[in-house]
């Protein structure tokens, strides 16, 4: 594996540890949703900042736009004085969709670049906003199921950001 793959899997892999502690939230009675949507922001923009450092070099940009999505969205949420469902439905509508543009580019590089990686990332694109739709529609529910449902999102792209370096290094190989 080249050292981007590394970073990429590494960094999939926080993603999916992370999504994991947030589906197990409830189990401790952790409710909060205001906290649970701070932190995934956060956490997000700091991994994919520290992703994209690593990554300056090899003229990666993904790690810095996942980074200003993350940001961008935090700072709405941040503004919105009463948090109800269909604000935070929104506002997650909205990272989904900025992020989905993200997948788009990549997927439209290998494309451009004629590798079969193309077909992956519009499956993945296709994956990640299927998940995110039904997730920014279950939003509505009480905060319980609010939280099961982001983690249940995030597990989903964590797990899909696994895959990518994984096939990138095998069909190299091949």
């Amino acid at each position: 594996m080249k050292k981007k793959q590394k970073v990429d899997l590494t960094v999939a892999l926080l993603l999916t540890i992370y999504s994991i502690v947030v589906l197990l939230l409830p189990l401790v009675r952790v409710y909060n949703i205001k906290l649970v949507v701070i932190m995934t922001f956060t956490f997000y923009a700091v991994v994919n900042f520290i992703r994209f450092l690593v990554l300056r070099n090899t003229k990666d940009y993904e790690g810095l736009h996942y980074t200003l999505t993350s940001l961008g969205m935090l700072l709405v949420f941040l503004s919105i004085k009463t948090p109800s469902p269909r604000n935070l439905a929104l506002v997650f509508f909205g990272w989904i969709a900025l992020n989905s543009l993200a997948k788009l580019k990549k997927a439209d590089y290998y494309n451009d670049r004629r590798d079969r990686m193309y077909k992956y990332g519009l499956l993945d694109l296709l994956i990640f906003l299927i998940t995110g739709i039904i997730t920014c529609v279950n939003l509505a529910y009480p905060a319980d199921v609010q939280t099961l449902m982001i983690g249940f999102f995030l597990l989903v792209n964590g797990i899909l950001e696994v895959f990518d370096p994984i096939m990138k290094s095998l069909i190299a190989h091949s």
